[in-house]
């Protein structure tokens, strides 16, 4: 404080420790005075208390700002050292909800801000919507693997059929926003090309949306097997897991080309091989489960809750096929 005095009493108009002294030394009539009317109203005076009642607000205004400034030059100087520590004491403070995420609400990040100035602008702006669409969809997958491998008896499982819930209301609303963005885009002037690429987009995002449907129906399947108290054996757990590993190669290849927002022949056709081996898998497992309900290796409620997820699995490699088809084809 002494310094900050210092230097503006040496720089500045006044010594602001004065100003206090100074206020006091007023009448209420003069100080009114001085503070209201211009100095054409004053007596030579009153224009002097004002001239001197004017330097103290200055050197004032001047002793905060740099009180401010030399307060956080120093704090800085003295805490950049223990930024470690503080980061260690704030974590165990304030400790983060074990699987909480960024994304719980919905928010739109390329489109909320309107339409561009060109067509062309707009509908890359969809493009990228769509691919954090469908990120927000393969969490829901991610949700769903946890919540059939663990104990329905775990606080866990509500939770994560809460988020599941409100993930798939935020990629309803999505769907919607989407849509209505590129319908407003497709009122304008626009070549045939990109009339086309739109209705793609469209596709796909109506896809994707059956997509999160999916995650949400496996998941409700998941939840009726709790309130029934059903375990699943250990072969039925293997199968669905192993369903789900196929599911998990086929959005990544449809995450690359909505990323690219468009696709060679060669990956097409690796796509379309994975969600006919998804196809087989489940008719393999359908025929299968007959087989071992008739021999009594589980009971035959486990079976309907198990055959439901996998014909679940099985749409769901529809919808993610008919994302990856509905993009241009490039030539290898």
């Amino acid at each position: 404080v002494n310094m900050v005095e210092g230097l503006v009493t040496s720089f500045g108009p006044a010594n602001p420790a004065e100003m206090s002294a100074f206020i006091s030394s007023l009448s209420p009539e003069e100080y009114t005075q001085i503070t209201t009317l211009s100095k054409s109203e004053l007596s030579a005076d009153l224009v002097s208390k004002q001239n001197m009642y004017l330097s103290y607000q200055g050197a004032t205004s001047y002793g905060l700002s740099l009180f401010h400034t030399l307060f956080n030059i120093c704090n800085v100087s003295i805490m950049i050292w223990f930024v470690r520590v503080y980061e260690k004491i704030c974590l165990n403070v304030i400790r983060p909800k074990a699987g909480e995420e960024e994304d719980e609400e919905f928010v739109l990040q390329y489109i909320s801000t309107g339409i561009l100035s060109t067509a062309e602008l707009s509908i890359l702006q969809a493009e990228k919507e769509t691919e954090v669409y469908a990120k927000r969809a393969r969490k829901m997958f991610g949700f769903v693997k946890k919540m059939t491998n663990m104990d329905h008896n775990d606080k866990k499982f509500l939770k994560l059929y809460n988020r599941l819930e409100k993930y798939e209301d935020i990629c309803d609303r999505m769907e919607v926003e989407i849509g209505s963005y590129l319908g407003k885009v497709s009122e304008g002037r626009l070549s045939h090309q990109s009339k086309e690429h739109i209705r793609a987009i469209l596709r796909a995002v109506t896809e994707i949306e059956s997509i999160a449907d999916s995650c949400c129906n496996i998941g409700r399947h998941l939840k009726r097997k709790m309130e029934a108290n059903a375990v699943f054996e250990e072969n039925i757990l293997a199968n669905i897991n192993s369903m789900y590993a196929l599911l998990d190669k086929a959005y990544e290849n449809m995450q690359l080309v909505l990323k690219n927002q468009q696709i060679s022949e060669k990956e097409l056709h690796e796509s379309q091989s994975i969600e006919s081996t998804i196809n087989d898998k489940r008719n393999t497992l359908k025929q299968k489960n007959v087989e071992d309900l008739n021999e009594n290796r589980y009971s035959y409620q486990n079976g309907v809750f198990y055959m439901d997820i996998t014909s679940e699995c099985e749409r769901m490699g529809d919808y993610i096929i008919n994302v990856i088809e509905s993009l241009k084809v490039k030539p290898d």
